[in-house]
């Protein structure tokens, strides 16, 4: 009887303890979407250009599709541009093809079943029925190219996409629409970068996408990088098929069973080319004669022979331009010109004259004379690196160019050129932050050099009257590939910088004179392995020493003057695989992440490439493997040690080199003697690659992964997107907390930096989360008087966004306040200055006040203008909402001029 009872109590106390679990008020997505990122460029570098697409018959429309940056278009010739793809699930664009629906399009029924009655001429005005498809993922196949998530599809112009399948192909560098029905689109697929799969080849929907068909493929390692329609005899088909595969330390591009297919019924059958044709072919580039469908051009990439010196020649033994006058029935070998293939292998046309051929490599080479001759002039003062050109059909002196620079517009035939340098698309690999205020970030791109810029401004400028950040704020301190940006903390003049390869050097800002460091090895030793983004730290402990590694670690005193190795090898050391050849940009058996202690000083984390984890706790006496199964052997993207616990890491795994695109995060709270997986419930498919510990709660964790920016709050059981849809789609390379602003700093791989001001309350929020109303501490205040910089530059110009302003008061609602959310604000004597309403919605809340009393506007002396601002002094905030309510006190500092009223009872009168 007593055992019964023990047991029935046992079970009702486990019940209410289940109750009082279910009743812990869950953190959501939805609580966070109030908080919100803001962009703050820069756009003076552009970004990678994958397609670019103009509406047919315009010379002001078009779109352009960048790498990682998502898909914009443009109806005013690029004075102004508009984001197209921001929440979709991927951001990497690979082909772009645009087509206007004729007035016996199939759709327009559909559009009238739907209820629409709207006249077609008039649906055509309002931009229904141009029919936009997109294939996602870029197929220029480096180092760090990100992949895409099938096809999509627009029906209004880009107003909305739909996905419309092929999700595995992953790379899609070409589409081709059939000019007589705009639901009839051929995809050219690669398939997987990084291993093979069944979906890659050539594919067809003839009903908008509802259905595919494989028309064309050969195996799981052949796909498609090139296709075009004859558009005098639209059943004429013709496609390039490469070869593309890469591994962590290899790139293989050549097959003899590639080369250049042709179908003479809309794709039900193909024929393989080869007359006049190497039969060994890498990537492919096509190109038809409009007004003689008969002359097409190709660029092939062949290793027929050799593929010259290295990677960087650009002459081919049995590769280059070739050309056919008959269809392709035979072709004629023209130039030898082959510019590093699989990165660009490109070609466009003259509309208007078969002899004129654009050919862009490196830099943009133009041939008069069918390709025979080139001239290489067709892109100074142009940025390097050529993925996409657009000859109009209508007007070939406008020429549309995307580069690793951004998108470029021609109006004389390549004479000169016009940079759209206001989209803020940069590929960053990192970022850091310094103590000055406002505080400065800084970071390194791809192929962009490494640039430094505010993260707020005191100055005003365009009609808005808004704070914004404009390109000239930004300041280039290194070039190359940029990647890390490092700024010394006891010497504001001081930055460092990487580049590609392990490449080093320390800038002082007051002469722009730049020290090379980087590493040697001793005379007699074997040359050292660089990462393409070899990792650099500054010491938290010792801002005179740097940590910079290869396949070993070194330490460099006296702020990088000397340097030595502290570490053996802490690779696998897999001769095989450490001596290769491939694009000029592979590197393996590298240290790719490296982390300093803050807690313990000598006690350093590093991951590598071949996936290995390696700690010391003696600044390299010893180094001891740590390297879970869990890794198994895949690249560390990071490691990140605990600033709260000695002995605590956090270890990032981007297995996507593999061919593997599980996320993957690891936690340690032993130095590496045990290790637990804390993905949690991230998204399928997308890769991590930043982690990071909040620095006032180690069980909040941001990271970043290739979709998006992500938080925890009970160490990885539950992860949570940030901020809603104010930061699109892009991979998230790294995160910084900024250690007095507290403000979140994400380097985005395509669409530059971004940051989430003051975020303190989030490490807080798990204790606060079971409260009704809960009042976050407000940061003390700074008033700011800025000055103007003017207006009158016109629409092309971009701004970054600006800082908030005055006092941002942040709260939180467990509930819906259906009584509504008052706040008083009152100064030391009690009295109230400023009432403001908040946000009823459940979750966290900001409100900002302007630092002024009621009225909201006045003016200090009305010759100069100026808002007046409170007192400087300690402020209270009092929140309501029903019966709940909290208060909290922050200081207002004296605003730039200010005078007490007891020193201005000692100044003399003012002078009339």
């Amino acid at each position: 009887m007593k055992l019964r009872a023990f047991l029935c109590l046992g079970l009702c106390l486990t019940s209410v303890l289940a109750t009082a679990a279910d009743d812990h008020r869950a953190i959501t997505a939805d609580d966070l979407t109030t908080i919100g990122w803001r962009g703050i460029g820069p756009a003076n570098m552009g970004g990678r250009v994958a397609a670019i697409a103009l509406v047919p018959g315009s010379t002001t429309e078009f779109y352009v599709g960048y790498a990682t940056g998502g898909l914009f278009k443009t109806d005013n010739m690029g004075t102004t541009f508009q984001a197209v793809f921001t929440d979709k699930e991927t951001s990497s664009i690979g082909a772009v093809a645009v087509a206007n629906a004729p007035a016996d399009w199939p759709g327009w029924d559909a559009m009238a079943a739907d209820g629409d009655t709207v006249a077609v001429e008039d649906r055509i005005e309002k931009g229904l029925g141009r029919i936009v498809w997109v294939g996602t993922g870029e197929a220029n196949g480096r180092n760090s190219s990100s992949w895409g998530h099938g096809v999509y599809r627009s029906t209004d112009g880009g107003g909305s996409f739909e996905s419309v399948g092929l999700i595995e192909t992953q790379n899609i560098p070409r589409l081709a629409v059939d000019p007589r029905n705009p639901d009839v689109c051929y995809v050219a697929a690669m398939g997987h970068l990084w291993g093979a799969n069944p979906e890659r080849g050539l594919y067809k929907t003839s009903d908008g996408g509802e259905t595919w068909r494989q028309v064309l493929k050969v195996d799981d390692q052949v796909g498609a990088c090139d296709v075009v329609i004859d558009p005098a005899n639209p059943n004429r088909v013709f496609a390039g098929l490469y070869h593309a595969r890469r591994t962590p330390w290899s790139f293989d591009g050549f097959s003899s069973r590639a080369g250049i297919w042709r179908s003479d019924d809309a794709g039900a059958t193909w024929t393989r080319l080869t007359s006049g044709l190497p039969e060994r072919t890498g990537r492919i580039g096509l190109s038809i004669y409009l007004h003689d469908t008969g002359i097409v051009y190709a660029t092939i990439e062949s290793d027929q022979g050799g593929i010259g010196r290295d990677a960087w020649d650009d002459r081919s033994p049995a590769g280059g331009l070739f050309r056919s006058d008959d269809g392709g029935d035979t072709w004629r070998r023209v130039n030898e010109l082959s510019f590093r293939p699989f990165y660009f292998s490109r070609l466009a046309v003259d509309p208007e004259d078969p002899e004129h051929v654009y050919m862009p490599g490196w830099d943009v080479a133009i041939s008069n004379d069918g390709g025979k001759t080139f001239r290489r002039d067709g892109s100074t003062e142009v940025h390097v690196d050529h993925h996409a050109i657009v000859v109009c059909p209508d007007d070939p002196e406008f020429i549309l160019l995307g580069n690793d620079g951004g998108l470029y517009l021609s109006h004389d035939g390549a004479k000169t050129w016009d940079l759209m340098n206001n989209l803020a698309v940069g590929q960053f690999y990192h970022v850091d932050v310094d103590m000055s205020t406002p505080f400065r970030v800084g970071g390194g791109l791809q192929d962009n050099g490494s640039w430094i810029g505010p993260s707020a401004v005191k100055f005003k400028s365009g009609s808005d009257g808004k704070a914004f950040i404009l390109n000239e704020d930004w300041q280039v301190m290194y070039g190359g590939d940029g990647f890390t940006v490092a700024f010394d903390p006891v010497d504001e003049n001081i930055v460092y910088g990487t580049s590609q390869e392990g490449h080093m050097g320390r800038v002082d800002l007051r002469t722009m004179l730049t020290r090379p460091l980087r590493a040697a090895p001793d005379e007699g030793q074997a040359r050292l392995r660089w990462n393409w983004d070899a990792p650099f730290r500054i010491s938290r402990h010792d801002p005179t020493v740097l940590y910079h590694a290869g396949n070993k670690v070194f330490k460099l005193t006296d702020r990088g003057d000397y340097w030595y190795a502290i570490s053996g090898d802490l690779t696998r050391q897999e001769v095989d695989k450490v001596m290769t050849e491939g694009s000029a940009a592979e590197a393996y058996g590298t240290i790719t992440a490296l982390a300093e202690s803050p807690v313990q000083q000598g006690m350093l984390w590093t991951g590598s490439d071949d996936g290995l984890i390696h700690v010391t706790f003696d600044e390299g006496g010893a180094w001891k493997d740590v390297t879970p199964k869990l890794v198994n052997g895949l690249y560390i993207a990071c490691l990140e040690a605990s600033c709260q616990r000695k002995e605590t890491a956090y270890c990032a795994v981007d297995g996507h080199r593999s061919d593997v695109f599980a996320p993957l995060i690891l936690v340690t709270d032993n130095g590496g003697r045990k290790w637990t997986d804390i993905t949690g419930d991230l998204p399928a498919g997308s890769p991590v690659r930043v982690v990071r510990e909040d620095p006032a709660n180690s069980d909040v964790l941001y990271c970043g992964t290739e979709t998006s920016a992500y938080v925890t709050f009970d160490r990885g059981g539950h992860w949570l997107k940030l901020g809603g849809k104010s930061l699109p789609t892009v991979p998230v390379y790294d995160l910084v907390v900024h250690p007095r602003e507290h403000s979140l700093v994400a380097a985005t791989h395509g669409r530059s930096l971004w940051i989430m001001d003051g975020m303190a309350a989030l490490a807080e929020l798990p204790a606060a989360a079971d409260e009704a109303l809960h009042l976050f501490a407000v940061p003390d205040a700074d008033p700011q008087l800025y000055g103007f910089r003017g207006y009158g530059s016109g629409n092309r110009v971009f701004r970054g966004a600006p800082a908030p302003d005055g006092a941002t008061i942040t709260y939180w609602l467990r509930d819906l306040a259906d009584d509504g959310v008052k706040i008083a604000i009152k100064n030391e004597a009690g009295e109230t200055v400023q009432n403001l309403s908040g946000s009823m919605r459940p979750g966290l809340n900001r409100v900002q006040w302007n630092l002024q009393a009621d009225p909201k506007r006045r003016f200090a002396n009305p010759r100069l203008g100026g808002p007046v601002f409170v007192d400087p002094g300690v402020y209270t905030v009092s929140i309501t909402s029903g019966e709940e309510s909290a208060e909290t006190a922050f200081t207002v500092k004296p605003y730039p001029g200010y005078v007490s009223p007891k020193d201005k009872a000692v100044l003399p009168p003012p002078q009339p």
